[in-house]
């Protein structure tokens, strides 16, 4: 994936350089945004809020909607609220509508870190149908990303590698971005395994302006870098990633969001559950406090000593992950406490509208649709957090009921089916 070298992409098309005051703000904003210094990103863009620009320039008039992009990437959420519920979008006409596809937008980005995933995605997906018709491609790239961690988050990898293949096309259009770059490498791993985007995680972590970017801009890349880094035994990779939260960190101390970052990168690096529960405590995300906190528990389970709290510990994130709509976590998390003899609900992997056809489970619909998807069992398997054995045992179910022979005429009926 190409990076743009244009601090104003993803935010408006063409922005006008006129030399006025807001747009001057704007663009320290949004150049010290792209630099990796949210405080300052911050700063400019509050500061441009507050001057009143005269001129019809587009770019002066979302210069709220921008404020409240970096007040969601800071996780300052109440303010975000506040400052996103007094904006006025005016109807009628194509510079309006441009306006009314950032309020979609921007509240989706809101409501996704508040970890309201289905409202999220329905107000994202308001504003990419009003931003595709009225040629808005800046703001295709943020949505495309709030997207495919939606649904990769729901456990539906069919969405999730549709807009990964959509981030691809903006990235060759020259509008490709440190968060897309992440989110393809996180569905590649999601997909078929962390060595099918290792070129790409090297690519992110070695480029100092794409690694310091996303650091500022998505709290759950430093861990999520460490531990791929890890499976992949690129210690160099996992090293590097926690010396940039660090750094982060330290140029962000009253962003508790940065801090926990750093806290949760450090703390994987270190196998220390200390650290975990610090990073969990500070972060105002649910979902990335709760990620934190599984990480804990995962460590804490290493330990004979510490079964009965890291069971504990993964009862209160199960019930978290399941609050904010986060079923492939929830899968996951369900198969570490049946690691402990600990049996809970089955929960449902895929999603999906109306009735169960054939009488099929949730398990059974979940396996059938990867596999209708060409997956192989290994793949399956990864994706729901089950082995293969078990894959197998439902893939048989699947074809009984659905009275087929094999992967072919599956593929075949659930193509009908659905």
């Amino acid at each position: 994936m190409r990076f743009v070298q244009d601090p104003f992409a993803g935010f408006v098309d063409d922005p006008v350089r006129e030399s006025c005051e807001v747009a001057e703000l704007l663009e320290r904003s949004t150049s010290s945004w792209y630099e990796g210094r949210l405080d300052l990103g911050l700063r400019y863009a509050a500061a441009a809020t507050a001057v009143e620009c005269r001129e019809p320039h587009e770019f002066c008039q979302q210069a709220q909607f921008w404020y409240v992009k970096l007040l969601i990437k800071a996780r300052e959420l109440e303010a975000s609220s506040l400052v996103l519920d007094a904006i006025e979008v005016p109807g009628g006409g194509a510079q309006p509508q441009r306006m009314v596809a950032m309020s979609h937008a921007v509240r989706g980005e809101l409501l996704f870190a508040m970890g309201a995933t289905d409202d999220a995605v329905a107000e994202v997906s308001a504003g990419l149908r009003i931003a595709e018709r009225c040629g808005v491609r800046s703001l295709r790239p943020p949505g495309y990303v709030v997207m495919a961690l939606g649904a990769l988050r729901r456990a539906d990898m069919r969405v999730c590698l549709h807009f990964v293949d959509k981030l691809a096309d903006e990235a060759l259009l020259g509008y490709g971005h440190a968060a897309g770059a992440w989110v393809t490498a996180h569905a590649m791993e999601a997909r078929s395994g962390v060595a099918s985007a290792a070129g790409l995680i090297a690519g992110i972590v070695t480029n100092p302006v794409v690694l310091r970017q996303l650091l500022v801009s998505e709290p759950a890349a430093a861990s999520w870098l460490v531990r791929a880094a890890g499976k992949l035994g690129a210690d160099d990779l996992a090293r590097t990633t926690v010396t940039a939260a660090a750094d982060a960190s330290a140029h962000h101390p009253r962003f508790n969001v940065i801090r926990g970052s750093a806290l949760h990168a450090a703390g994987l690096l270190e196998g220390d559950p200390d650290k975990l529960l610090q990073a969990a405590d500070l972060y105002p995300d649910r979902w990335c406090g709760a990620s934190a906190r599984e990480d804990m528990a995962t460590s804490l389970a290493e330990r004979c000593s510490e079964r009965d709290r890291a069971i504990r510990a993964f009862e209160s994130i199960l019930s978290t992950y399941n609050a904010i709509g986060a079923t492939r976590d929830a899968s996951r998390v369900v198969n570490k406490l049946r690691d402990f003899g600990v049996r809970r609900g089955a929960t449902r992997t895929v999603e999906r509208e109306g009735p169960m056809h054939h009488g099929l489970t949730d398990a059974e619909f979940a396996v059938a649709d990867l596999v209708s998807q060409g997956h192989t069992n290994n793949e399956v398997g990864r994706q729901l957090f089950i082995s293969q054995h078990t894959v197998a045992f439902h893939l048989k179910k699947v074809f009984q009921k659905m009275n087929v022979a094999s992967r072919v005429e599956l593929a075949a009926s659930w193509k009908v089916m659905q």
